[in-house]
């Protein structure tokens, strides 16, 4: 269906909680088929079922990589995204996406970019991970 000046088409693929699934799919449908007094609408189309998950905030994997960053000085923020992790925490297992280093913008448009400075810290980062979580405690 082509979009014209008096509607606009939504998608989403990503539901935090599984539990309210349901609920956010009924409450934006019934939100999306209130008429407009602007004549705007909007229709709601599920582009995949992406399954959410949460990582226990004591889990040895948040404490391994926040451990790592302390060591190399890296003030990195926990956030929640739809990420390759959502498979593996919706199964009840530990995972996380961490980025490579670097800085990047416009993900997943035409005009995406990414800068490598700093790539270094983000190999070290994930080395330093890798290697803690695999049960080495020292290098010499």
């Amino acid at each position: 269906m082509p979009l014209s000046r008096r509607s606009v088409r939504l998608s989403h693929g990503y539901v935090p909680t599984r539990p309210n699934l349901e609920e956010s799919h009924s409450a934006a449908k019934r939100a999306s088929s209130q008429p407009r007094s602007s004549g705007l609408s909007a229709e709601i189309i599920s582009i995949g079922r992406r399954p959410g998950g949460e990582l226990d905030p004591d889990s040895r994997l948040l404490q391994v990589i926040r451990a790592v960053d302390s060591h190399l000085g890296n003030g990195a923020q926990m956030q929640r995204a739809s990420t390759d992790a959502n498979i593996p925490l919706s199964l009840g297992r530990e995972a996380i996406a961490i980025g490579g280093g670097g800085t990047g913008g416009g993900a997943h448009t035409l005009q995406e970019w990414f800068d490598c400075t700093g790539r270094e810290l983000g190999i070290k980062r994930i080395l330093l991970t890798v290697l803690a979580l695999s049960g080495v405690t020292r290098l010499d």
